[in-house]
């Protein structure tokens, strides 16, 4: 798969964050970085793509940070706003929740991710795929911008509320991908099996969606396809979620543009989400050796597959 230097064929829309973890057994790691549009970045660069990072980028910045940012994508979309970077919290319990508490006063600028106008125009002329965790409101701003462009929308969390739920489903036509994590599918459509969400989801209008089950994996469905499909998880040594529905979502976006099918797709995001769980932070996705992990972790999905 190629990519081009000067016109990336994914954008990814969101927000950087900085977070300092707090771990269950007292120990913690300060400045990480984070966000979900990063986090996704990296999913898709596990699989080739360097992506446009259409972010948001403030003061008090940890000093590598362009450099990090530039091992995941292409940095020349990137706005910058005079008010302090988001920093938050990220508190983990034994049972595997977690916890962010803000620490910064204005978070929207930065939630929101630039206007489509702060962007090269080179970037939205040629862009093949976009993906997005971003609220509705700025979710119909991108839309209507590039109509012809398939969309991964992924709702952040503080949108999937119950008060946003007509919102949502008059909206989740307008991406071809939709993709929330089980909790925030049942905040719109109540406690049903997520099956039964995928269905909903389909029937509302989107083309393909998904629903994200953590370690139990993700279900995935389509307009094209018979019934849903479960694709189960890598099975690796946990030792960090934080971000990992973003990389899913990342590699779905990189497989979808790769290939057009949503299982293969969703496999290709389950694998780059097995690398996020058991690193500390973004992992490295042009770490050595990594390709070929990535290569024999897809071909185990596929085996599971065959053996179903």
């Amino acid at each position: 798969m190629e990519t081009s230097e000067t016109s990336p064929r994914i954008l990814t829309i969101g927000t950087v964050f900085i977070d300092d973890i707090v771990y269950p057994d007292g120990q913690t790691r300060m400045g990480v970085l984070g966000g979900g549009a990063i986090h996704a970045a990296a999913g898709m660069a596990l699989w080739g793509e360097h992506p446009g990072l259409a972010v948001r980028l403030g003061t008090g910045l940890p000093p590598d940070i362009m450099g990090r940012l530039a091992r995941l994508g292409d940095t020349s979309g990137i706005s910058r706003l005079e008010l302090p970077q988001v920093r938050a919290w990220q508190i983990f319990e034994e049972d595997g929740t977690r916890r962010e508490l803000l620490r910064v006063g204005v978070v929207a600028p930065f939630r929101d991710g630039p206007p489509p106008n702060f962007l090269p125009q080179t970037w939205l002329r040629d862009a093949k795929a976009l993906y997005m965790v971003i609220d509705g409101q700025n979710f119909s701003r991108w839309a209507g911008t590039l109509p012809d462009t398939p969309i991964l929308w992924e709702p952040n969390q503080p949108y999937m509320v119950t008060q946003n739920a007509q919102e949502f489903q008059r909206l989740v036509g307008r991406a071809e991908i939709v993709s929330p994590n089980l909790a925030e599918a049942r905040s719109i459509y109540g406690n049903l099996p997520a099956e039964s969400l995928v269905t909903a989801m389909l029937r509302d209008g989107a083309e393909v969606a998904v629903v994200r089950l953590g370690e139990r994996g993700s279900i995935v469905g389509a307009k094209s396809m018979r019934g849903a499909v479960h694709i189960p998880a890598v099975p690796v040594e946990v030792t960090d979620i934080t971000g990992a529905g973003n990389v899913y979502n990342g590699g779905f976006i990189a497989g979808w543009l790769e290939t057009g099918d949503p299982v293969q797709a969703a496999r290709w995001g389950t694998v780059a989400a097995s690398f996020c769980v058991e690193s500390l932070g973004i992992f490295d996705p042009l770490a050595a050796g990594i390709a070929e992990k990535r290569d024999e972790r897809l071909r185990w999905l596929e085996k599971q597959a065959v053996q179903g």
